[in-house]
């Protein structure tokens, strides 16, 4: 027989696994004294009715930082997530920090390991990029919200995915040489450890919000993360964010229907 054909799904677990096990920032649990400033940190921009919220899923949020956060404000959280690896520092953070976390290896396209369940908030980290297709990714969010639940979600900002990989800053400006709505594309150079390949995808912001309001949610707020500094040196994420915000997140709402 010959080898299962790779499938963005394949590669992405196979690099994050790697990933998780080189320590990258994204692998790192939690401290104490994260915990004690969990709600700020989950939502710096007092976006989150945290009163009215009991269930939460945090999709595509392995690596044992989100999901111990909202655990120990006391909330019932279910972390889903394709990388094993990841899934494994939350239930590492649930030990060492005796809360409850229930952990589903699951990817964001196809969330048939939980079916039929139902949260008061889908809170995703930075992931639409792994994705090809982001707007059946918002129609699996779609079908784990009742009406009226939340959908929380923070993206890369494509246009910075679409930076020339050898050029970026050519003295006077930023270059942009790939096009909207490709992929996958390579991570940028020294992004990476040795072997830890993932695909990511160059989504049109037609998709990342437009994609929103097409599958039953309304956009309840918006914000670019803070952090741009023109007077940083060039090349650095800080002076390229007073050009290109490297990140946005977005508050969601599933319409009644």
């Amino acid at each position: 027989m010959s080898p299962a054909r790779p499938t963005y799904a394949s590669i992405n677990r196979r690099g994050w696994n790697l990933l998780c096990r080189s320590g990258c920032d994204s692998s790192q649990v939690v401290g104490p004294a994260a915990l004690s400033h969990a709600q700020q940190l989950l939502d710096s921009n007092g976006w989150l009715p945290w009163d009215q919220l009991r269930t939460i899923l945090c999709l595509a949020g392995g690596g044992g930082q989100q999901a111990p956060m909202f655990a120990a404000l006391g909330y019932e959280v279910t972390v889903a997530d394709n990388s094993p690896a990841q899934l494994a520092l939350d239930r590492q953070a649930a030990t060492r920090y005796g809360v409850l976390i229930e952990s589903v290896l699951c990817d964001a396209m196809d969330c048939t390991p939980l079916a039929g369940r139902s949260f008061d908030l889908v809170y995703q980290p930075v992931s639409t990029l792994y994705l090809p297709d982001v707007r059946l990714c918002y129609q699996q969010i779609a079908q784990l919200l009742e009406p009226g639940g939340l959908y929380w979600s923070e993206h890369w900002n494509p246009v910075e995915m679409q930076l020339d990989e050898t050029l970026a800053w050519d003295g006077t400006a930023y270059r942009l040489s790939r096009p909207q709505g490709i992929g996958p594309v390579p991570a940028p150079a020294g992004s990476r450890p040795e072997n830890a390949v993932c695909w990511h995808y160059i989504h049109r912001l037609n998709d990342l919000l437009g994609g929103l309001c097409s599958t039953g949610f309304s956009i309840v707020a918006f914000a670019e993360r803070p952090g741009a500094d023109l007077s940083a040196p060039p090349g650095t994420r800080a002076h390229l964010g007073a050009f290109i915000p490297g990140f946005f997140a977005v508050l969601a709402r599933k319409e009644m229907r």
